[in-house]
């Protein structure tokens, strides 16, 4: 089995970026880390967040949530005028994504803490070549 573990994103101010993620995706309480405010998710991936000294550069991080949160997410950007888009050079503003050839999977990328820039989809993408999809081969 291969899967991951942790990452670590670098922010301004480790304790805000954590309650954002938090609030955003409805996760279980974040715990002090040594060095990391750190939070779960639902598939045990842990998510460190680190302030300086370390160095800030924006990076994209794509979270896949079921339709019903993606909703939630969509109507709370609405309702507060945060802005999103449909693509990620921001040419389709407050319109959402579909990545699947067949019509699923919806996204939508939007601004996080710092400038990383966050995505949220509902499905996992399906024209991963077969050569290349996780499991044993031909499954």
């Amino acid at each position: 089995m291969t899967a991951l573990h942790h990452l670590i994103i670098a922010v301004s101010d480790r304790d805000a970026a954590t309650r954002y993620l938090v609030d955003l995706l409805e996760l279980r309480e974040p715990w002090e880390n040594g060095f990391f405010q750190s939070v779960q998710l639902d598939d045990h991936v842990v998510v460190n967040f680190a302030a300086p000294p370390v160095e800030i550069q924006p990076q994209h991080y794509a979270f896949l949530v079921d339709d019903d949160h993606f909703d939630r997410i969509r109507s709370r950007f609405d309702a507060e005028g945060t802005p999103y888009t449909a693509d990620p050079p921001g040419r389709r503003p407050n319109e959402i994504g579909v990545f699947n050839g067949d019509g699923t999977g919806r996204r939508l990328y939007f601004s996080g803490p710092d400038g990383h820039m966050l995505e949220v989809i509902t499905a996992r993408y399906d024209d991963v070549p077969q050569r290349s999809r996780s499991g044993p081969p031909g499954s």
